[in-house]
């Protein structure tokens, strides 16, 4: 049997991030839009965590790391879930999916300008590249002409709660990375934790997510109750179509999604994963076309190649560096 590389094996998490985010952005956004995006962030973080902790205690994911790689990890659900996922729902609320994911498809940048200092990673002149074309493709495939009626807000909001939570899973991504445990841990984020290859533990992704997840959740639903929200958010629960949409959600985003989002950061470099997560829009387009009978342009299938292309030179970016 062929073993994959921990490189392709990274490359592979992140293929299947990409498509759970395809669907979780489908079941958010139409959750959002009947109970709002703060009751689905609370809903979705709860179920989440029941999820995880089933899984991590049927697989023996639980183990010991020192606390400050936990620090990291709990950081990470902060300003990656809590603050990004509160601003990028917001952003699918008033875009839609289709607007919202182009938004977010600045994430890859965040990353690979957040990863030089924080985590000493470099990526290369052809994984630049590769990231430029595949970005190139997913903004050209949602860039496309909306539908009446799709954007439900004010535009300078949705942009900017885009823009925000691009920047927080970026740096969520960031801090996970670091707190799942480096080879080698470099950069300033390492060196200002005192994480070193000498007292460095190797993480779970499905372990991490879990601590991620709890952070999130205990300071997302802590601050509904000290507002006195939280009566607000138990009776939105009645509508179950909702709920139902939500649990989706949660099954493919906080459950699967971002278990095999920290895999793919932990295994690949960061930018490279990032960039691949970020073809999640071009993997809408079938699930839109069934879901919602829309027709598919020549210009969404263009688009969808381009990035397809992008993602072969991220893919075998050692190997063209090699041979050019």
């Amino acid at each position: 049997m062929l073993a994959l590389t921990q490189d392709a094996q990274g490359i592979a998490a992140a293929f299947g991030t990409a498509g759970c985010w395809a669907m979780t952005a489908l079941f958010f956004s139409a959750a959002a839009r009947r109970i709002g995006q703060f009751h689905v962030n609370q809903i979705r973080l709860v179920q989440a965590c029941l999820l995880l902790a089933a899984a991590c205690a049927v697989t023996g994911a639980f183990a010991h790391a020192p606390w400050v790689q936990l620090l990291l990890l709990a950081l990470s659900g902060l300003v990656g879930l809590t603050l990004g996922d509160a601003a990028l729902f917001l952003c699918l609320q008033i875009l839609g999916p289709r607007r919202g994911s182009l938004i977010m498809a600045l994430s890859p940048g965040f990353a690979a300008l957040m990863m030089i200092p924080l985590l000493g990673e470099t990526l290369g002149w052809v994984g630049v590249v590769g990231m430029v074309v595949t970005l190139g493709g997913v903004m050209w495939v949602v860039l496309e002409r909306g539908q009446p009626g799709e954007i439900q807000g004010k535009l300078w909001l949705g942009v900017s709660m885009g823009v925000l939570g691009a920047a927080g899973q970026a740096g969520g991504l960031i801090l996970s990375k670091a707190g799942l445990g480096m080879a080698k841990p470099e950069g300033l984020l390492n060196t200002a934790s005192g994480i070193t290859a000498e007292n460095v533990v190797t993480v779970s992704p499905l372990y991490g997510t879990l601590i991620r997840m709890l952070a999130g959740t205990v300071i997302l639903v802590g601050y509904c109750i000290a507002v006195g929200r939280i009566g607000e958010t138990l009776r939105k629960l009645k509508d179950k179509k909702a709920v139902g949409q939500t649990s989706a959600g949660a099954f493919f985003g906080p459950f699967i999604g971002v278990t095999l989002s920290l895999a793919a950061v932990a295994w690949t470099n960061t930018a490279v994963a990032a960039t691949i997560m970020a073809i999640s829009p071009v993997l809408v387009i079938p699930i839109v076309r069934i879901v919602y009978k829309q027709k598919i342009t020549w210009r969404a299938v263009i688009g969808a190649l381009v990035a397809i292309a992008g993602v072969g030179v991220l893919t075998f970016r050692m190997q063209i560096a090699e041979r050019l």
